[in-house]
């Protein structure tokens, strides 16, 4: 029942009360648990793909093969993203910063197609993809043994591991420094993206670390 105040016209007094039920239907959408389709739709598109990317890269650690079909379905996988979260930024919650990530990203394996060498940098790095598969994954299927393998593999590959590999790649620039004879060689920018991305995943920890809690309504 709406009930019009006297100095209150009753379209604003109406429209007062669609907008506090809109309001209301939001916040029961959000507790409820739903996610919108485009999130949906973005999720399942990424536990297929991710799974995919992350069998190959096995197989090329256990195998030293397959490289080629690893890197192609990487680059696909990261141009189809970004053009989805390009055209439907609702489909993640910080759009710019994932647009920002996946050209990085879709840059620095440039590297090993250049430099077939050091594909092991790649592979190394796209470890990282296990993370990024438990995250959809718990979301999607509300499994507590998946939620505790996002958060121990997200400090150990997120938090240890990629710092590591910042040391490691800077290492393999100094290498390539001393073959080539100067500092300004394409290996440079391994370290440099490195940091980008460590720093990028740092970023990130921190924002789940102060994300306010769930609350139920009563």
């Amino acid at each position: 029942m709406v009930t019009v105040h006297a100095n209150v016209p009753a379209d604003v007094a109406a429209a007062s009360t669609e907008s506090s039920a809109a309001r209301a239907n939001s916040k029961d959408s959000t507790y409820s648990g739903k996610l919108p389709p485009v999130v949906v739709y973005h999720d399942i598109f990424n536990l297929f793909c991710i799974a995919w990317l992350n069998a190959w890269n096995f197989y090329y650690l256990a195998t030293g093969r397959g490289f080629q079909v690893f890197y192609l379905s990487t680059m696909l996988y990261f141009v189809a993203d970004l053009i989805y979260v390009g055209v439907v930024p609702r489909s993640v919650k910080s759009p710019l910063v994932i647009l920002a990530h996946h050209v990085i990203t879709a840059v620095y394996v440039l590297i090993p197609y250049h430099y077939p060498q050091y594909e092991w940098c790649m592979s190394y790095c796209m470890l990282v993809e296990v993370n990024t598969w438990l995250l959809i994954a718990k979301r999607t299927m509300r499994s507590r043994v998946l939620e505790v393998l996002f958060y121990v593999t997200w400090v150990l590959l997120r938090n240890i591991y990629y710092p590591y590999l910042i040391w490691v790649f800077y290492k393999e620039w100094q290498k390539e420094t001393r073959a080539c004879g100067t500092p300004w060689n394409p290996i440079l920018t391994t370290p440099v993206f490195q940091t980008a991305l460590t720093g990028l995943n740092y970023f990130w920890t921190l924002s789940l670390l102060t994300k306010p809690k769930k609350t139920k309504l009563l």
